[in-house]
């Protein structure tokens, strides 16, 4: 039953091999085309959307980190009812002053009771997605107009997601995040922009649909603002701002299943404004497009230097038609490539975590340059790295899915090949790379919203502290120093068994296996910077090349050098055992995924998984087993007509046979169905088996074969109605063959006609003379010596 499991959920090894070597295969040179490296900006989303401005076109400086402020704004005192989102629309909808879409009716509901307040449907059953709402298709995706002495907001351009916004009073207002696509939740990223606030104006903005139920807001996180007037004046780029911060739970309720009585969690915070006709974003965390991957890379291509080490292939087309890339770096020699080791590096399956760019950035950027460590590297490594698994969902504005609303670090197990391509055509390609060569290390970069400095989750056998699995995650809190390693944790959760930590770990059989997660807040309640998510990346690589340094001894001549991983595991025997709980765990929320009902309704039939067929199979059976409705008045006229039909008139000369004359009775007129005996076809025997007379050999499995085939007519004999017997029990000693005879015309005994030995000396002296006499009278007379 496992085997059958395990060759279903994994691609075969010649499939793995293909699509690695279609991957990696260079195409022929050619001197007289120039060679295209840069990659064409085309990001395509289901929606029009904006372009955003240049953000970090320098890196520093930053602002200081924001004091924390009152505010004199009082607070409004909130209800603890059962009221949803829909409720709150129909109470405030006078006050809307934003929506994200013109043709959005916020007010309507569906026939059924699954009516999402902020969700947008991506039907994929046509050739081009559309967009629907609340069964509706959206056409023209046109901004609300507001008044020119209002607030105006805005998130249609790459990675917002503002659905809606209401003036509850002077300078407060609610908001209402996107749901991810094809989900009923998932909200927690959030970025929008504000224009038309005055110099000094402080406003109140409430979020009123966050999803988790803790968040590091209540500790001193602040969100991400970005001031257009200010990157202008001073070059400020992104930074931390806004206080009287609080994070708590909502009175709205979840809109489904509204049996759960689950609510909302809401942020609120406030902010000043610091020029007059200035365009300020807010986000979680410091955004990162795929647009900013894009342009990223062109810049490394673009250096004559760095795209020495550093080569580009498309992995696959996503959902919403963007390319997902694969890059290789390492040296542009062919010397000891052979014992070059393995490294993979993957980010941002969640789309609403950007620290996993930024620490992505930092690790391309330093195995592209001069550094001596990353020379060392790209000699005795071969870096495979995916830098975004989920542009749909990036530019979307999603925050925990893609399109198809399911999150991809829970689909390794089983990858669907239409739903889950970045994943489906990464796994391949990993284990497609395992049988070139070695893979020593494997990292899935990611961001936590709730618990601060960075840290790894790992796997390992046991719960023991001193094990191979944990020396590399203590060597990287070793040389970096925004790493906390009592916070990393060891453990194989059920939850979390569909992960690619855990899948690749099992499947390739790789010691360093990490989810290393990097925190949105920071590190001893001091916010990360841009920059020091980049450092973390370089954190990484060099404690990669002590460790490369450390197992390739035997090529460099560093024999009396101390080992380094002899030294980690003897300093993990001396710290205290620890249960390796998580508490601040960050996993996905199911109860947001849409039904099976509703998901075979937008994709296609390929695309189905074993419970939506088994969903579809239900329902049409039940439709079948449904009564179809009957008129009561079209039954009795169709009645009316049979019995008018079957009696004779009485006019008629001809007169039915007796036999077929009704009783004058009419309750008796229509005959009860009469049940039909079924008379069975008698069962042709089947005709005896032949066998070859001239093949005669001592073949055991001919013996074994024999006796299936004896068992087996043994069955139908007594099947039969006149049973014959065709074969014969052999002697459990011989070791002839025996010739079973065709007895179809005559019932016989069917004996055996001959039974010879191959004339071996040898044959003769290793059967005794007992068994020969033996054999002499199961066979008659025709015994040859």
């Amino acid at each position: 039953m496992n085997s059958n499991n395990n060759n279903n959920n994994d691609s075969s090894s010649e499939d793995d091999i293909q699509v690695y070597e279609t991957l990696t295969k260079l195409p022929p040179a050619n001197e007289l085309l120039p060679r295209k490296l840069t990659i064409d900006i085309d990001v395509k989303s289901l929606y029009p959307l904006k372009s955003l401005p240049q953000f970090f076109k320098t890196y520093v400086p930053f602002l200081e980190e924001s004091t924390q402020r009152n505010c004199a704004i009082s607070e409004t005192p909130i209800n603890d009812d059962n009221r949803t989102l829909l409720d709150y629309y129909d109470e405030n909808k006078q006050n809307l002053v934003y929506k994200r879409f013109d043709q959005l009716d916020l007010g309507k509901r569906t026939s059924n009771d699954r009516t999402y307040f902020a969700t947008l449907i991506a039907n994929f059953k046509r050739a081009q997605p559309r967009v629907y709402f609340r069964g509706e298709a959206l056409f023209d995706q046109k901004l609300t107009s507001c008044a020119s002495d209002q607030i105006q907001f805005d998130s249609n351009f790459e990675s917002g997601n503002l659905f809606c916004a209401f003036k509850k009073s002077e300078n407060v207002y609610d908001l209402v995040i996107q749901n991810d696509i094809n989900t009923r939740g998932n909200t927690q990223w959030f970025f929008f922009s504000v224009t038309g606030a005055k110099a000094g104006q402080t406003i109140q903005f409430n979020l009123l649909n966050h999803l988790k139920s803790g968040s590091l807001f209540n500790e001193g996180l602040q969100p991400a603002v970005y001031s257009i007037k200010d990157n202008q004046l001073s070059g400020t780029e992104w930074c931390r701002d806004g206080f009287n911060i609080s994070y708590f739970k909502s009175p709205f309720m979840k809109e489904y299943p509204l049996s759960l009585k689950k609510k909302y969690y809401q942020l609120r915070f406030h902010y000043t404004f610091k020029h007059n006709d200035d365009k300020v974003y807010f986000a979680h965390s410091y955004p990162y497009t795929y647009t900013n991957l894009l342009e990223f890379l062109n810049t490394q291509l673009d250096d004559q230097e760095r795209n020495q080490h550093l080569s580009r292939k498309v992995l696959c087309t996503t959902l919403g038609g963007n390319t997902c890339e694969v890059l290789t770096i390492t040296q542009n020699t062919l010397q000891r490539r052979a014992y070059r080791k393995g490294v993979v590096f993957l980010a941002r399956q969640h789309p609403g975590e950007p620290q996993g760019s930024y620490v992505m950035q930092g690790i391309i950027e330093f195995l592209t340059s001069n550094n001596p460590q990353a020379e060392y590297l790209r000699q005795n490594c071969i870096f495979k790295i995916f830098p975004m698994m989920n542009p749909d969902g990036v530019v979307n504005g999603n925050y925990r899915c893609g399109l198809e609303g399911s999150d991809l670090n829970r689909r390794w197990k089983k990858p669907n090949k239409y739903l889950h391509p970045s994943v489906y055509y990464a796994k391949k390609y990993v284990k497609g790379f395992s049988k070139e060569r070695q893979i020593i290390l494997v990292i899935d970069l990611h961001g936590h919203s709730r618990k601060q400095s960075s840290f790894v989750y790992g796997c390992a056998y046991s719960s023991q502290v001193k094990t191979i699995e944990r020396v590399f995650a203590l060597l990287m809190a070793k040389l970096n120093p925004f790493m906390d390693y009592p916070s990393c944790t060891f453990r194989i959760e059920n939850s979390k068994d569909k992960t690619a930590r855990i899948q690749l770990w099992r499947e390739l059989k790789i010691n360093w296996v990490y989810t290393y997660e990097c925190s949105f807040y920071g590190q001893q309640k001091k916010h990360f910077q841009v920059k020091d998510y980049l450092n973390c990346g370089v954190s990484i690589c060099n404690a990669l090349s002590q460790i490369v340094k450390d197992t390739s001894k035997e090529f460099t001549n560093q024999a009396n050098v101390p080992d380094i991983q002899q030294q980690i595991l003897e300093e993990l025997g001396k710290m205290p055992q620890t249960d390796d709980q998580d508490n601040g765990s960050d996993s996905s929320q199911s109860e947001a995924e849409l039904s099976d009902d509703e998901l075979v309704q937008l994709f296609q039939p390929k695309t189905y998984s074993t419970k939506q067929k088994n969903y579809l199979k239900q329902q049409e059976f039940n439709n079948k087993k449904k009564p179809q409705p009957v008129n009561p008045k079209s039954t009795l006229n169709s009645q009316k007509a049979s019995i008018l039909q079957e009696s004779p008139s009485k006019n008629s000369d001809q007169k039915p046979p007796m036999s077929s004359q009704k009783p004058k009775n009419t309750l008796y007129r229509i005959q009860a169905p009469q049940r039909l005996r079924q008379i069975e076809q008698a069962k042709q025997p089947d005709p005896p088996l032949m066998v070859d007379k001239s093949v005669q050999t001592d073949d055991w499995m001919y013996r074994q074969w024999l006796i299936q085939m004896g068992k087996m007519k043994k069955q139908q004999e007594f099947l039969s109605v006149t049973p014959t017997r065709n074969i014969y029990k052999s002697s459990s000693q011989s070791v002839t063959r025996f010739i079973v005879k065709n007895s179809s015309t005559k019932n016989d005994r069917g004996r055996v006609d001959s039974i010879s030995l191959v004339s071996s000396g040898l044959q003769n002296k290793l059967i005794s003379s007992s068994q020969q006499r033996q054999m002499m009278r199961y066979s008659g007379s025709n015994f040859m010596s």
